[in-house]
């Protein structure tokens, strides 16, 4: 897979933080560390994205499907009156 150089800055703090991260062994470079740090927040976004769809979906269905038989029995009655 190709790769795109990006150019990022940090305040002195973060940078701090992340070159003992780097030093303690957990990435090989501070380079390896804001990929991956990038990758897991692509995929933070984009489940957080799906979730807020899911849950609307699940609001569209409740709406649609009572969750109890005497609710799902008024709406058909409900909607069988906007037909007659």
């Amino acid at each position: 897979m190709m790769e795109t150089v990006l150019r990022v800055k940090v305040d002195d703090f973060l940078a701090h933080k992340i070159e003992n991260i780097v030093k303690s062994g957990t990435f090989k470079s501070e380079s390896d560390f804001l990929k991956i740090a990038a990758e897991d927040m692509v995929r933070r976004l984009e489940t957080q994205e799906l979730n807020t769809e899911m849950d609307k979906f699940a609001e569209d269905i409740a709406k649609k499907h009572p969750a109890n038989i005497s609710d799902a029995v008024l709406t058909a009655r409900e909607e069988e009156d906007e037909i007659l």
